[in-house]
């Protein structure tokens, strides 16, 4: 069964292709279902480059568009690539109510009254900030996935015991809420962006085989998906979305190939 729940289109501003072009490659590859889940705007909140506020709306109407005219072919599900802020919270669960699941993406943390990213860090009190707020942002109900759990170590330079107790609070938390963490495919995709990382910056950034290997041996019961995260329809089922699926299986996680239904 084939399936995708984490992709990016034109709108977001840093990808291509319409979210019909992502159907279509879809159905080419036999798909049975895929969810359409660009980086949700903020009005309040300054997240960076992406799609417009004012361009919910029209969001969501090419997404019913699309699922109207190819539903006798393929199963389109709406969502949205959102981080939690508590100040947000009201927003969040309105946009709950508009998807057919939401995808958590921590891209950015609140530490010492400010914004950082995520694609940062460079000392364990963001780690650790990193990890607490993504628990509480699963402990709220409000979403169904979390991607790229291992972001975190784009630019922090080694793997140590602050990673490591990460992992066990991000872990913890998934299993509590039911959350699904996910093999994200387009770290295969990237370099990392830190010259003096201990893998070297050749090496893919995520994912992270230290942080799989603690949810493998300590927490097996994790459900786990791989998610493509193309900004291309080209690349929904390319290469390394076939590594993600290796990668996942060579880790002997318990790797799920469907959401559940609501």
């Amino acid at each position: 069964m084939l399936t995708n729940y984490h992709t990016h289109h034109y709108r977001c501003g840093h990808a291509s292709g319409t979210i019909e072009d992502y159907v279509l490659e879809a159905i080419k590859h036999g798909y049975t279902e895929i969810g359409i889940s660009c980086h949700a705007p903020f009005e309040n909140v300054d997240v960076g480059h992406r799609m417009k506020f004012d361009e919910l709306d029209d969001y969501f109407t090419d997404i019913k568009a699309v699922r109207e005219k190819y539903n006798d072919q393929i199963t389109v599900l709406s969502s949205l690539e959102i981080e939690y802020f508590p100040s947000e919270i009201a927003y969040l669960k309105e946009m709950r109510t508009r998807t057919n699941y939401l995808l958590l993406a921590q891209h950015f943390i609140e530490l010492n009254g400010k914004l950082q990213s995520s694609f940062s860090f460079t000392h364990p009190l963001e780690i650790e900030a990193y990890a607490k707020q993504a628990a509480i942002a699963m402990d709220t109900g409000l979403f169904d996935v979390l991607v790229h759990p291992d972001l975190f170590m784009i630019h922090y330079p080694k793997w140590d015991e602050t990673c490591e107790k990460a992992v066990h609070t991000i872990a913890k938390s998934a299993i509590k809420n039911n959350i699904i963490l996910e093999i994200n495919a387009n770290g295969f995709r990237n370099s990392i962006r830190n010259d003096n990382h201990e893998r070297g910056s050749d090496a893919n950034p995520y994912p992270v085989p230290e942080f799989w290997a603690i949810v493998r041996d300590s927490y097996p019961e994790v459900k786990v998906i791989v998610g493509s995260d193309c900004h291309a329809p080209e690349l929904l089922n390319d290469k390394f979305m076939q590594k993600g699926r290796e990668f996942a299986k060579l880790y002997k996680l318990n790797v799920i190939d469907a959401l559940p239904k609501s």
